[in-house]
């Protein structure tokens, strides 16, 4: 259900080899956190630039908001974490389902600071550091983004990409050219690092430090952080809309889940840990209660659809009745597994 692609962007549908892109990753993740969370921080928000004004988009608050609510049922605590972009719309979101908002997080622009002295760290360096410091980033287990971009690839990180064939360096370096290397794009392959925090540098931070800290990646375009798992070649060849070379994202996370759209492997990941834990109540949430969610979040925090660029109720160019039917189907199948 999470890989069915009403809108044919083709990461989530394609296979290779004849098995799907991240095979069993959407379990493995589940079985990780059922068994060592106890503190999740979750990243979420992309600014939909042609927006007037820009705006984050309706994809990815939704499904950050359900999981944080999940993982609080269980007992475990949470952070959201986003920019300036879908601020608003984690307090909108918050104060409906009934987080404090002291949860959130917000991770600065860079803006036009730029660092003056060699070794001086950006904004976003220096606020990634802090958080990891802190008594919640102390206790951190787990580290998700759901439905975050993340910066292209480069020559080093195409080396570094695990793949059976040979790194194929002539042809990425043909067709992406350098200004368009280590740039966050949207899938018009429109850089979009102006209007984008830097919050992709946790994920470098968790890996470059060997934290203890599992990281999954939630994505369904291939711009978003944790398809850095995924070969460059490969996402090339599934990515359907847009300049298929340029947007792959080069940030690589242990576990890949990949869905038609990005909230429904966020409820997926929720409501099979609900199936896990066997909290039935936790999983009992209904699709009016989430059609409702959405709503307010386009109504009170002018959220967009990210493929209209519209204030509306729609995600990724779906009807809400589309989006919301695949929902329905992930949450009867774990309600079921748990007797509800």
């Amino acid at each position: 259900m999470v890989r069915r692609d009403p809108a044919r962007r083709g990461v989530a549908s394609f296979t290779s080899n004849g098995a799907p892109l991240c095979p069993g990753h959407l379990q493995a993740s589940v079985l990780d956190l059922a068994a060592r969370a106890s503190a999740v921080a979750i990243v979420t928000g992309f600014c939909i630039v042609d927006a007037k004004p820009p705006a984050a988009e309706t994809d990815g608050p939704p499904g950050s908001l359900f999981l944080a609510r999940a993982l609080r049922s269980l007992g475990i605590d949470v952070a959201l974490v986003t920019d300036r972009y879908a601020l608003a719309a984690l307090e909108v979101g918050c104060d409906f389902l009934g987080i404090p908002r002291s949860v959130i997080h917000e991770i600065p622009l860079d803006g036009d600071h730029r660092p003056t002295t060699p070794g001086e760290p950006s904004r976003a360096d220096q606020w990634v550091d802090d958080f990891l410091g802190s008594a919640f980033g102390r206790r951190l287990s787990h580290l998700i983004a759901i439905e975050r971009v993340g910066p292209s690839h480069t020559e080093r990180s195409l080396q570094a990409q695990r793949r059976t064939n040979a790194t194929p360096a002539s042809e990425f370096q043909r067709e992406v050219p350098p200004a368009s290397r280590d740039v966050c794009h949207n899938m018009r392959g429109v850089a979009i690092d102006v209007w984008t925090a830097r919050a992709h540098r946790l994920f470098e931070v968790v890996a470059e430090r060997d934290l203890p800290i599992t990281t999954i990646g939630i994505g369904d375009g291939g711009n978003e952080i944790g398809m850095g798992a995924i070969p460059w070649e490969i996402l090339r060849s599934a990515i359907t809309v847009g300049p298929a070379a340029l947007v792959p994202c080069r940030i690589a996370t242990d576990y890949t889940i990949l869905a038609g759209v990005s909230d429904w492997g966020a409820y997926a990941l929720a409501l099979a840990l609900c199936r896990l834990r066997g909290l039935a109540e936790a999983a009992r949430w209904t699709m009016e209660e989430l059609r409702e969610l959405i709503e307010r979040l386009v109504g009170d925090a002018g959220l967009v659809d990210g493929v209209t660029g519209r204030r509306e109720a729609s995600v990724d160019g779906l009807p809400l009745a589309t989006y919301l039917q695949v929902f329905a189907g992930i949450r009867a199948q774990c309600l079921g597994e748990i007797g509800a």
